[in-house]
């Protein structure tokens, strides 16, 4: 009986937070919101849909041709303009655009730190340090620079900081130890300013997704990235290797596991930046996907052998280092 207590407690509490989480603060027309990362996928689909629900959106691009391609399809409320969130010059050159489209006493209601990219796939020794940095450069440094030159507008506003981690940020794919280590940096700094912020009246979210299939995950684009990866590496790691292991991991069969699993459902991730912008009791995080909720999260809290075990269960065709395998 106590066992039925609880389910019905628990379940009773799940109904709660999702009817608490359904009113939306309205307004659309006085908030405004600046994205990063708008040529595509996530950021892009999030500026045209805020665009049309009446917010003002300013929409950072870091190319010519995704700033125009914005301009073409979006109403005169949105902005778009370049940014490169790996270039100090270029935030603090977005920040005094912004200030001059704000009317007077205005400040932002929202900063969505979307800019990302991956650019190496491989065994860490693999991966030279200046793509580690690179990583770290966009992914990282660029959401810590672009939140501090831009937070006093958003205290002016008491208004909301919203991140993309990753599930990446939460585990780690062996394969991509640059783009995790930028994730996992993103939601130590994510936590830091939610607890710091409260007192100012802001928030900070967490939007945490599993594998979507967006252009940034492309099989053709990994499968070349990982042969590229491998070419630059140390002489000496790649004769550890050796050209079996590098042909496996520029192969589908490298990459059937982590992108079988993954989404086609973009518009889950779109719905979850524009309740965490827009809900009046949004999430701290946002966590999305299948593979992220009922698969990599619980083989994160299981032991540690356990969890590479099953990692290892599911990657079976990967051959071994030919220096192992001698």
């Amino acid at each position: 009986m106590f066992l039925v207590y609880v389910i019905g407690l628990f379940v009773l509490y799940k109904l709660i937070d999702r009817l608490v989480r359904i009113p939306m603060i309205g307004r659309y027309a006085d908030r405004y919101i600046l994205i990063t990362g708008c040529d595509t996928g996530f950021g892009n689909l999030l500026a045209k849909r805020l665009d049309q629900l009446g917010c003002h959106v300013f929409a950072g691009c870091f190319s010519e041709n995704g700033e125009s391609d914005l301009k073409k399809v979006s109403s005169e409320r949105l902005h778009a303009f370049s940014l490169d969130v790996s270039n100090t010059e270029s935030i603090q050159k977005a920040l005094a655009f912004v200030k001059s489209k704000l009317p007077e006493e205005k400040g932002l209601w929202g900063i969505v730190n979307n800019a990302g990219i991956v650019c190496s796939i491989g065994p860490p020794e693999w991966i030279r340090l200046e793509d580690y940095k690179l990583h770290c450069d966009v992914n990282l440094w660029g959401v810590i620079n672009t939140t501090l030159e831009f937070l006093p507008l958003i205290k002016k506003q008491k208004g909301r900081v919203v991140n993309i981690a990753s599930i990446a940020g939460l585990t780690t794919f062996a394969d991509f130890a640059p783009y995790c280590i930028s994730k996992h940096g993103v939601e130590v700094f994510t936590d830091s300013i939610r607890r710091r912020l409260r007192p100012f009246g802001c928030k900070a979210i967490l939007i945490e997704p599993g594998v979507h299939k967006t252009a940034i995950v492309g099989e053709d684009r990994l499968i070349s990235m990982a042969r590229k990866t491998f070419d630059k590496a140390n002489p000496d790691v790649k004769e550890e290797y050796g050209e079996i292991y590098a042909n496996y991991m520029s192969s589908k069969d490298a990459l059937h596991g982590l992108l079988s699993n993954g989404s086609e459902r973009i518009s889950d991730v779109i719905d979850a930046y524009e309740h965490a912008l827009l809900g009046c009791f949004p999430r701290a995080r946002y966590l999305i996907g299948w593979d992220a909720v009922y698969m990599y999260m619980p083989i994160q809290y299981l032991p540690e052998w356990l969890g590479d075990w099953i990692y290892e269960l599911t990657d079976k065709s990967r051959p071994l280092p030919a220096s192992v395998s001698k």
